[in-house]
This record gives structure tokens, C-alpha cells and sequence, in this order.
């Protein structure tokens, strides 16, 4: 069987393509798996930082009740070392933000690789094809977003509650994430196992 100058081209071409999504790809992936370590990391700071946002309400809440001067009660509310405790939380919720947006450049870089590979349905390395990882880079993006958004709100609401369950509630919203859970973890690990034995 002869083949045409032009069809071995276009292969050549094509497989050319599939090497540089690859190569693409394990990038991105590496840098989505390192992004999800900084978000878990984040998660913890940020626990201890609310926890210690409550403490100091809390205290501050009880001491109001013995204090007369309308001036006097406003200062107790929000103590000096409230303002640097909100501080450290503003930077967490940077962080939140900026692996936010990297996901969704990761799915935009994604969705674009999967043009240039033509095939969508083409396993890359075991069995999930170009399309798999769009849908699980999709899904990121979407948990990452909807939980950095209840975060902004905790951050925002928390210094100023103003009664035990209102704290409560804040604090316990941070500590147990509605999006970025065990799910996304066994989700990593598929794509971990997915990516362990590259041909």
C-alpha cells in the first residue's frame, strides 16, 4: 500500500499535535495538583485565623455587656488585635482567588487543546479521553468559584457578628467546605492514577 506525500503530512502533523497536548496537558495538570495543596493549606490557615476572629468576638461580646459608654462598647467590639487577624484572612482569601482564576485558565488552555487534537474521544494515556479532562478541569473551576464565594462571605460577615451563634455559624461555614471536600480529593487521585503510567 503506497500512501501520498500528503497523508503522511497530515499525520505527521497530527501526532505532532497529540505530543504538544501531552506535553500541554501534564503541565497543567502539575500545576492544578500543586494549586490544589496551596488551596488545602489555605483551608487550614484560614480555619485557625477564624477560629481566633471568634475567640476575640466572643470576648468581646461578653466584655460589651459590662461596659455603659456607647463609645466605650463600640472600641471593645473591635479590639487592635481583631484588625490584624482580619488582615491575615485577606491574604488567605487572596490566595483562594488566584487558584480560582488559574483553574479557569487551565480549562480555557484546555478546551483550546482539545481543537487543536480534533479527536475529543482519543485516550491520552489510560482510558480518559481529551474531553474527560475538560469535564474534570470544568468541575474544578465550578467548586473552586462557588467555595471561594462562601469564603468571601464568611470573611466579610465574621468580625462582625454580634452574638455567639452568628459566630458559631460563620466559622463552622469555613470549616467544613460545601465544594472543595473528600470529592475533589478522590477526584485527584483518579486523575493521579489516570497519569501514573504515561506511554
Amino acid at each position: 500500500v503506497r500512501f501520498s506525500d500528503n497523508t503522511r503530512g497530515k499525520s505527521c502533523m497530527q501526532d505532532s499535535n497529540v505530543q504538544t497536548c501531552k506535553d500541554r496537558l501534564d503541565i497543567i495538570i502539575s500545576q492544578e495538583k500543586s494549586n490544589f495543596s496551596k488551596w488545602q493549606l489555605a483551608q487550614k490557615r484560614g480555619l485557625a485565623i477564624c477560629t481566633s476572629i471568634e475567640s476575640i468576638k466572643t470576648r468581646a461580646l461578653e466584655s460589651r455587656e459590662s461596659s455603659r459608654n456607647l463609645k466605650e462598647k463600640e472600641e471593645i467590639l473591635y479590639p487592635k488585635d481583631l484588625t490584624q487577624h482580619i488582615e491575615k484572612l485577606n491574604i488567605i482569601l487572596t490566595i483562594f482567588k488566584d487558584i480560582t482564576k488559574h483553574a479557569e485558565e487551565s480549562l480555557r488552555q484546555l478546551i483550546k487543546l482539545g481543537k487543536l487534537v480534533g479527536n475529543m474521544d482519543k485516550n491520552f494515556y489510560q482510558s480518559w479521553p481529551m474531553s474527560q479532562y475538560i469535564n474534570f478541569f470544568d468541575q474544578l473551576y465550578s467548586s473552586y468559584n462557588k467555595e471561594n464565594k462562601i469564603k468571601q462571605r464568611v470573611a466579610c460577615e465574621l468580625p462582625h457578628c454580634m452574638n455567639r451563634s452568628d459566630l458559631i455559624r460563620c466559622t463552622t461555614a469555613w470549616e467544613y467546605p460545601q465544594y472543595i471536600d473528600e470529592w475533589t480529593s478522590l477526584m485527584f487521585a483518579f486523575l493521579e492514577e489516570e497519569n501514573k503510567n504515561k506511554t
